[in-house]
């Protein structure tokens, strides 16, 4: 009698689940030092890179100047932004990364809201 033997192939070696996309919140600081266009510039370059890293912006919210908690970096106010895009869930390191090297964002938090 012959047996019949299935493979079973894990969620990661299906080349469909690599290039998922997932939902992502990015709640920036920013310094508050500067003027409108270089705020602007700042949510401009983030954008970008989250662009070239594949991801889709779906909506950007500015939440104003705000008091923080205690000071970082010698700043006692920061610009609040929330980004939400879509993107694959490799690129959230690089951006991470990104974000740290950064001089202008004085904090930050990414989500994934999935």
């Amino acid at each position: 009698m012959a047996t019949k033997t299935t493979k079973v192939t894990k969620p990661a070696d299906n080349p469909s689940s690599i290039g998922s996309q997932r939902n992502y919140e990015l709640m920036l600081v920013i310094k508050p030092d500067g003027t409108d266009e270089k705020l602007s510039a700042t949510i401009g370059a983030v954008s970008q890179f989250i662009a070239e890293l594949g991801g889709v912006m779906a909506d950007t919210k500015m939440l104003g100047k705000r008091k923080l908690a205690y000071p970082i970096n010698r700043c006692t106010e920061g610009h609040y932004v929330l980004l939400q895009f879509k993107s694959r869930s490799t690129a959230s390191q690089e951006l991470e990364n990104r974000l740290n090297i950064s001089e202008e964002v004085i904090r930050y938090l990414l989500k994934n809201i999935d």
